[in-house]
């Protein structure tokens, strides 16, 4: 696939807590409970140490922290994580994403001191971000972005668009401004279609814990904040008869080796990205079901206990012989990184 010396880019899950409710995420059951099968995994920084040495940290460009599961704000040490890979390697360019609606604002502005980047994922202004957000405090959201704004931090206001959103696009925008964020962007969701099945669906019904029907999620009206890989599945569902027979034959152009970039889950794991890594915990299917447990079972993938190195050349090459046309084939590569398919590089289009 690629080798150790090749890597440039660590996508870094610190941990699987996360105090929001988002009704897309795998960590709950669309907004509802909680995913049973996470464990509320948090990697400290003596993991980290362990995980990535001083001379693999040295040899990146690029570290963010994001995830499948949980927020990198919720990490006990995230900051201290960030603060010593900036020790280790001063040229590496350091990012986070997140919800932004925990920690205190003096955190936020510690972190402004460390990092290059955040990007804060907010979908509304007060009365409607919590639609998506469910459980994420919208005060704390706005001291939190002033906070890091005003102690020199480059922020950027990622908005999520949805039918019940998109008239605040401009106010939102505004505010962002005024709370001196730098960049806003427009994100359009590629999330309406069941990874279950394969199948489109036209919206997404989000739930309480209790299991009651909050909001109603749907696409945009505005066709110019819809994202462009749904006429993509009608073409190939059209031309193949159905996206997982697309699946079986379609060409795989591996984003991970383009980006030179591995991923390092919240329980240590290592994969090519986030995508595989994914496949572990779906809420829906027990673990060991899923085709990526055919390759985890074969190999000790854990970081803290085997190199990042020795994983690169055992696992990820395993992954790679995946990506033949045949019975094996791994089908979350064939989906995520095909060429005719791509909701997600339509979400920035």
């Amino acid at each position: 696939m690629y080798n150790y010396k090749d890597i440039k880019q660590v996508h870094l899950e610190p941990t699987q807590k996360c105090q929001a409710r988002c009704p897309m995420c795998d960590r709950n059951e669309n907004g509802g409970v909680d995913n049973k099968y996470l464990t509320n995994a948090d990697l400290s920084l003596m993991d980290i140490k362990m995980i990535m040495p001083k001379e693999f940290v040295r040899q990146l460009n690029n570290l963010y922290m994001c995830g499948n599961h949980g927020d990198p704000m919720m990490a006990t040490d995230a900051l201290e994580i960030m603060e010593w890979l900036r020790e280790v390697n001063p040229k590496i360019h350091l990012s986070m994403i997140t919800n932004g609606g925990a920690r205190p604002v003096s955190w936020w502005a510690d972190l402004a001191k460390v990092v290059d980047k955040v990007e804060f994922s907010v979908d509304g202004l007060e009365d409607t971000n919590h639609l998506y957000r469910q459980g994420v405090n919208w005060n704390n959201v706005e001291n939190n972005i002033a906070a890091f704004c005003d102690a020199g931090g480059n922020a950027k206001w990622t908005f999520l668009v949805f039918k019940h959103n998109e008239h605040q696009l401009e106010e939102a925008e505004w505010w962002a401004k005024s709370l001196g964020v730098k960049e806003f962007i427009v994100k359009k969701s590629g999330r309406y279609m069941s990874s279950a099945t394969l199948t489109k669906k036209d919206s997404h019904q989000a739930h309480d814990r209790k299991d009651n029907d909050t909001q109603l999620l749907e696409p945009p009206t505005m066709e110019r904040f819809r994202n462009k890989a749904t006429k993509q599945f009608d073409q190939v569902t059209a031309k193949f008869g159905s996206m997982d027979k697309y699946l079986d034959v379609a060409e795989i152009e591996p984003k991970c080796i383009k980006k030179k970039e591995i991923y390092i889950s919240a329980e240590g794991y290592v994969f090519p990205c986030c995508w595989t890594a994914g496949q572990m915990y779906k809420w829906w299917q027990k673990p060991g079901e899923a085709q990526i447990w055919e390759h985890i079972d074969k190999h000790n993938i854990n970081g803290i206990n085997s190199s990042i190195e020795e994983i690169v050349n055992t696992f990820f090459n395993s992954i790679e012989e995946a990506w033949e046309v045949g019975p094996n084939r791994l089908k979350v590569c064939a989906l995520k990184c095909n060429k005719q398919f791509d909701p997600f590089a339509a979400q920035w289009q």
